[in-house]
């Protein structure tokens, strides 16, 4: 009950405790357990922003996997990609990433879906397999305007804004959580 009670303090404003129970209680068990711990994950992510936002990072990818979503079994990448493109707004799919096509020299904007394998690749499996963070609190008394991270993905080159792309990610996230609710 204590992880239940936990698993409410993101959405307090946004929906009463007794109106939670009740959602979850209707998802079934499975994936009330499910939302329970993405929940929990989510505010571990929030907890570690400021202080390591690589792991931050991390943490948001694995709250997206821990909801199952894919169903059967689908392996944690699916899972991913599949929570943000079934639950999240079509108001929040612009990501602070672009890239450059193979035939065209000006930077685009990255479509939602190739913005989450990019992130799924350079800040989770990065991460997670070679300890390799993008992602650094700025030293204090700094200003950053824009901070790009220019990486290869595929055959294409991405500019991330490494300034946005975590509060960015935060968002879509709750709002993905939300959803559910």
């Amino acid at each position: 009950m204590d992880a239940l009670r936990k698993s409410h303090r993101p959405f307090k404003n946004r929906i009463s405790w007794d109106v939670l129970q009740a959602r979850l209680n209707s998802l079934g068990n499975r994936k009330k357990w499910s939302f329970v711990r993405a929940s929990l994950l989510y505010q571990e992510a929030l907890r570690c922003r400021k202080c390591n936002p690589s792991v931050s990072m991390l943490v948001l990818c694995s709250c997206a996997e821990s909801m199952k979503v894919a169903g059967g079994k689908a392996g944690c990448r699916k899972n991913f990609k599949e929570f943000f493109l079934r639950y999240c707004p079509q108001g929040l799919r612009n990501p602070p990433i672009e890239y450059y096509p193979l035939a065209s020299p000006p930077p685009v904007a990255a479509p939602f879906d190739k913005a989450l394998d990019f992130i799924y690749k350079k800040f989770r499996c990065l991460y997670i397999h070679e300890g390799i963070g993008h992602l650094r609190p700025l030293p204090r008394g700094t200003t950053w305007i824009y901070a790009p991270l220019l990486d290869k993905y595929g055959k294409e080159i991405y500019v991330v804004d490494t300034l946005k792309i975590l509060d960015w990610f935060l968002a879509v996230t709750f709002e993905c959580l939300s959803t559910i609710l």
